[in-house]
């Protein structure tokens, strides 16, 4: 089976989204990427514990802590979680904050969960939900944040066909 490297992939992809929303902020703000696995057992109490590599049909939950550690405060903060296509389905209602906005192509975004128009075989148009399979990022408006303000936002992810590897290609 393939194997990627997705972790890392988020982890780089979340740096990038972050330096782009703390420059659009205009302050510092930092963020930590944290990822564990979650497991229900047959009675649905959920165990945590640290994620070093995931098998397909696992759960993780990722979660991003910001802070603003600077003298100014961040404007108009936005974080931003990409989802890799082929590696993660997003798992409905997990996110927290509960208010989250979703893309499938990480131009426009819309308040989860996001619809399409499908025309019928009668030609009519009808809304129906896009599969949480096409959501590529999920984006939270955290507004502004004064100096040593704090956020966390966290959404949980499905491993799909993919097996994955840790970081330095331990499986």
């Amino acid at each position: 089976m393939k194997t990627l490297d997705w972790i890392t992939a988020i982890v780089c992809a979340s740096a990038l989204m972050l330096f782009m929303t703390a420059t659009e902020a205009r302050a510092e703000v930092v963020a930590e990427l944290s990822a564990q696995r979650i497991v229900a057992d047959a009675m649905g109490k959920e165990t945590r514990s640290e994620v070093r590599a995931a098998k397909p049909g696992e759960v993780l939950e990722y979660r991003v802590a910001y802070r603003n550690p600077g003298k100014e405060p961040a404007r108009q903060v936005q974080a931003l979680l990409p989802i890799p296509a082929g590696a993660f389905t997003y798992v409905a209602a997990s996110a927290r904050p509960e208010k989250v906005f979703a893309s499938i192509d990480g131009k426009q975004f819309d308040a989860v969960p996001l619809m399409r128009a499908v025309t019928l075989p009668d030609g009519r148009r009808e809304l129906r939900p896009v599969p949480l399979a096409e959501y590529r990022y999920l984006r939270w408006d955290l507004g502004d944040m004064p100096p040593g303000a704090q956020a966390v936002v966290s959404a949980r992810m499905r491993m799909t066909g993919v097996e994955q590897q840790g970081v330095g290609g331990a499986k």
